[in-house]
């Protein structure tokens, strides 16, 4: 299937801790990968799995921008490689260690993904936009299953994207984005209750010194408690304090970003019930606390999401979510996500694989920078009232997988993002102020073919 290196909404960026968001976003930074082959023994209980893959697609707003901005449009190329091996799975970004004791002393997944979409247009500056995008994952555990184990987690991304039709090479949102963690894990009584502790680190950092202000540093702590009632299934406690700090520019006046410190709170179960259903439920509370913004708010509310899984046959596959949570936002102090996903997958008896998701959300930043206090590179907003900006995020995928044989795939792939804002930034500029709406709707059209191992 396609995966998202990460998955961004444009002209707004949201690193969340501890992993991307599952919002929708920008489909410019997805990589093409299918599902794996039979891959190659490595020793006694690890697999070697590798493949490429060619896409040649239709992109209708190669730069996100609005119906009134006439978006531009241009057909691309976006070759890719992937490589990975280990000894167990990964699934939903966790390694997929059995919580009881096994012979193996380390369980270990280590992923890498590289794709560079290539427009092919006549335009030098939509040819310009061009841009890598490289991924590299670790999960590795010592000692799965046993009284006391740690592990080391780190998502390594490289991602490029344009700003606009003018930012050519020199201005854009090329960024590196790490997120790692080391942590430790206590099985007293045999396992029922378990006690997880650890320590994150994130950084995020632009590679146009025109967003310098905006590199940020992530440190913080991660605990859960959970008790096993039942073999597959378990209450849990989540505690996590994040303090982010931004590199630049605390005085008034310099489009300053707001260091805080979050703290979520989340409790509920964990779960499979029956053959065919699993249930995660979590409900808490969420402080977000920014002390050196008088006049901006801090987040003090509900946090909590419902996720179900529900498998009517070995080949079919269907996820819900519905939630609330809030993040540390780039642009203003923060902001929270209300909404929920639906995704499906299917595998017919001629092997050919379909999978299709729908995601909606509604977005609100808090504490946007005021026009004239904490920033002059913008004169005014339209339609945020409060400094609080509003959007409805929404993104649909749809594609299809023919394997021919063990090793060569087929397919195609059409992905929708939307974003139904309507706030507006006015800019100084040189001559006269311009306006730069947030909305946008983009689709991706794409054909691909695949040789995996």
């Amino acid at each position: 299937m396609f995966v998202a290196a990460l998955w961004l909404p444009a002209r707004a960026w949201a690193s969340t801790p501890g992993g991307p968001s599952q919002v929708p976003g920008n489909p410019a930074t997805q990589v093409p990968r299918v599902a794996d082959g039979p891959g190659l023994k490595a020793g006694k209980n690890s697999t070697f799995h590798g493949g490429a893959a060619l896409s040649i697609g239709f992109d209708s707003n190669v730069f996100s921008e609005s119906r009134d901005q006439s978006p531009a449009r241009a057909a691309f190329a976006l070759p890719s490689v992937w490589l990975t091996i280990g000894n167990r799975p990964v699934r939903n970004g966790v390694l997929d260690s059995p919580p009881k004791r096994t012979k193996r002393k380390v369980d270990y997944h280590f992923g890498l993904l590289a794709g560079w979409r290539l427009n092919m247009s006549g335009n030098r500056r939509i040819w310009q936009a061009s841009k890598l995008n490289l991924g590299f994952g670790t999960r590795v555990m010592f000692a799965p299953g046993r009284k006391f184990s740690f592990a080391i987690e780190d998502d390594l991304y490289r991602l490029g994207e344009p700003i606009n039709f003018e930012a050519g090479r020199s201005l854009n949102f090329n960024r590196v984005d790490n997120s790692a963690a080391l942590r430790f894990i206590l099985r007293p009584s045999g396992g029922r209750i378990s006690l997880d502790v650890a320590y994150r680190n994130d950084i995020l950092a632009f590679e146009s010194s025109q967003h310098y202000r905006s590199n940020r540093l992530v440190n913080g702590v991660e605990t859960e408690t959970k008790y096993r009632f039942r073999d597959r299934s378990a209450l849990a406690v989540r505690y996590s304090y994040h303090y982010t700090y931004y590199f630049c520019c605390t005085e008034p006046g310099t489009g300053r970003n707001e260091d805080s410190h979050a703290h979520r709170v989340l409790g509920g179960y964990v779960g499979q019930l029956g053959k065919r259903l699993v249930l995660e439920v979590m409900g808490g509370w969420g402080w977000g606390l920014y002390k050196q913004d008088t006049t901006g708010p801090d987040h003090k509310n509900f946090i909590g999401y419902a996720a179900l899984g529900v498998f009517p046959t070995r080949r079919t596959s269907i996820s819900l979510r519905l939630g609330r949570h809030f993040r540390d936002s780039i642009f203003g102090n923060y902001m929270t996500d209300i909404g929920g996903s639906i995704a499906a997958e299917h595998m017919f008896n001629f092997k050919m694989r379909i999978n299709a998701g729908l995601g909606v959300y509604q977005r609100r930043y808090a504490g946007l920078p005021i026009p004239g206090g904490d920033t002059q590179d913008i004169l005014a907003y339209e339609n945020a009232d409060g400094f609080v900006r509003r959007d409805t995020l929404i993104s649909f995928n749809l594609q299809l997988e023919q394997p021919f044989g063990k090793y060569l795939v087929v397919g195609a792939r059409y992905a929708l993002a939307a974003d139904l804002s309507d706030f507006v930034v006015i800019y100084p500029g040189e001559t006269e102020p311009f306006a730069n709406p947030a909305r946008f709707t983009r689709n991706l059209l794409m054909a691909f073919v695949a040789v995996r191992y």
